[in-house]
C-alpha cells in the first residue's frame, strides 16, 4: 500500500509539473511548450493503465483532427513541411486525453495556473505602458498594441484572457464574489488592452453563458439578452471615453478602413494589410479550387500571386487572416468543406448535450477564424484543444450535477 501510494504522488507530482511546463511553455518558450505535449502523450500512454477512463465523442473528435491535416499533405508528398500542422494538431489528442485523465484536484491545478499567468500578463502590459505612457498611446494611434507575453502575440493573449475567464466562471473552486472580481479584472484589462478579437470572444462569453444561465421561455431569455447587451454597450462607451488606448486603437481603425484601396499596397497597416492578403487568398483560391496546393506551398502561392499584383514588392506575410482561406489554399475546397463540419461538431454536440462550455468556447474560436488563422499555428491550436477540453470537463461535471440534484 504504501508503495501504490508512493507511486501516486511520484505521479502526481510529475503531471503537475508538465502541466507548469506547459503554460509555461505557453508564456515564454514554445520549444518547451512542444517539449511539454511529448512528455504528457507519454503520461497518457504509461500513466494508470487500468484504470483509463471511457473515451467520449469529443476525444474521438479530437483524434479525427489528425486525419484532416493530411489533407494538405498529398498534394507535395516529399515537403517535410507539410507534416508541421499535423505536429501542431496533436495537442487536440492530447489535450482531450489527458484533462479525462486528471484528477479534479491536478485539474483545479491547472486552472489556477492559467489564471496566475493571466494575471502576470497583465501586469506585465501595465508596467510596460506606465512606464512609456505616452509612447504607448502613440503606439496605438498607429495601429500597434501593448507588448504581451507569447511572442507579443497579443491576439493569441487576449483571446487566452477570454479562456481564462470561462474556465473560471465554469470552475468551483472560487465563490460567486471572487469570480466577478477575477472576470471584471480580467474584462477590464481586455479593454484596456484594445485587442479587438479578444473584444468579441468575451462579448460572446458573456452573451453565451447569460443566455444558458437565466431561466424561462426564449423570450424571457431574450429580455435578459438584450438587457446584457445594452450594460455592455454602455461599458464599451465608458472606455472609449476613459481609455486613451481604445480611443487610439478605434481612430486608427476608422483611418485604416478608409485609406485602403486594392490598387496600392496596403501592408504597412493594419486592416488594410489582412483586406488585401485575403483578397489575393481568394483569388488564387480560384486558379486551383478543388484540391488546392498544399501546406507548405500556401505561402509561395501568395507570394507569387502578390508580386504579380504589386510586380517588385515583396509579401511578408506567409498566410491569409481568415481560416477557411488557409484550408482552402491547403487543401481545396473538399478540404475546407471537411474542416467546416469538423470546427463546428462541438457546438452541435454541446448544444445537444447542453454543455455550456463547449458551446461558448466554440463560437469564440469561431469568431476569431474569421480574422485570423487562429488555428494554423501554435498558439492557437493550444487555446483551442485546451481551453476547450477543459471547458467541456467542467460544464459536463455541472450538468451531471444538476441532474443528481434533480
Amino acid at each position: 500500500m504504501v508503495k501504490q501510494l508512493l507511486q501516486r504522488i511520484s505521479w502526481d507530482f510529475f503531471i503537475r509539473f508538465l502541466l507548469f511546463l506547459m503554460v509555461a511553455g505557453l508564456l515564454f518558450s514554445r520549444a518547451i511548450l512542444s517539449i511539454s505535449h511529448l512528455f504528457l502523450l507519454i503520461w497518457i500512454i504509461l500513466a494508470h493503465p487500468k484504470n483509463r477512463q471511457p473515451q467520449s465523442t469529443m476525444t474521438w473528435w479530437s483524434i479525427l483532427a489528425l486525419l484532416l491535416t493530411f489533407l494538405g499533405c498529398w498534394q507535395s508528398p516529399f515537403s517535410f513541411k507539410h507534416f508541421d500542422l499535423l505536429v501542431t494538431w496533436t495537442m487536440y489528442p492530447i489535450a482531450f486525453f489527458c484533462i479525462v485523465r486528471l484528477t479534479e484536484p491536478i485539474l483545479q491545478f491547472l486552472i489556477r495556473i492559467c489564471q496566475w499567468a493571466a494575471l502576470a500578463g497583465i501586469l506585465y502590459a501595465l508596467l510596460s505602458y506606465c512606464i512609456n505612457t505616452s509612447g504607448w498611446i502613440e503606439a496605438y494611434g498607429t495601429g500597434q498594441s501593448l507588448p504581451t507575453f507569447m511572442d507579443s502575440d497579443h491576439v493569441r493573449f487576449g483571446i487566452f484572457l477570454c479562456g481564462t475567464g470561462l474556465i473560471t466562471w465554469l470552475s468551483d473552486e472560487l465563490s460567486i464574489r471572487n469570480k466577478y472580481i477575477f472576470c471584471f479584472i480580467l474584462i477590464g484589462s481586455i479593454l484596456f488592452m484594445a485587442v479587438r478579437s479578444a473584444w468579441i470572444g468575451a462579448l460572446i462569453l458573456v452573451l453565451t453563458l447569460s443566455y444558458f444561465s437565466s431561466r424561462g421561455t426564449f423570450v424571457q431569455r431574450s429580455k435578459t439578452i438584450l438587457l446584457i447587451i445594452l450594460l455592455i454597450s454602455l461599458a464599451i462607451l465608458s472606455g472609449y471615453i476613459l481609455f486613451p488606448t481604445i480611443q487610439q486603437k478605434w481612430n486608427y481603425m476608422a483611418y485604416d478602413w478608409q485609406q485602403y484601396s486594392f490598387q496600392y499596397n496596403r501592408l504597412s497597416y493594419s486592416d488594410g494589410a489582412r483586406r488585401l492578403v485575403n483578397s489575393l487568398a481568394w483569388e488564387t483560391i480560384q486558379t486551383n479550387p478543388v484540391t488546392g496546393f498544399g501546406w507548405s506551398n500556401i505561402a509561395p502561392a501568395l507570394r507569387s500571386a502578390f508580386t504579380n499584383q504589386y510586380p517588385g514588392e515583396q509579401l511578408t506575410f506567409n498566410w491569409p487572416f481568415n481560416q477557411w482561406l488557409f484550408w482552402g489554399l491547403g487543401s481545396g475546397s473538399i478540404g475546407a468543406l471537411l474542416f467546416t463540419g469538423w470546427v463546428g461538431f462541438p457546438f452541435l454536440k454541446g448544444v445537444q448535450e447542453k454543455n455550456v462550455g463547449i458551446i461558448a468556447w466554440t463560437l469564440v474560436i469561431l469568431a476569431s477564424c474569421l480574422v485570423e488563422s487562429t488555428l494554423a499555428f501554435q498558439y492557437g491550436v493550444w487555446l483551442h484543444a485546451w481551453m476547450g477540453a477543459i471547458a467541456w470537463r467542467l460544464s459536463t461535471k455541472k450538468r451531471d450535477t444538476s441532474k443528481l440534484n434533480e
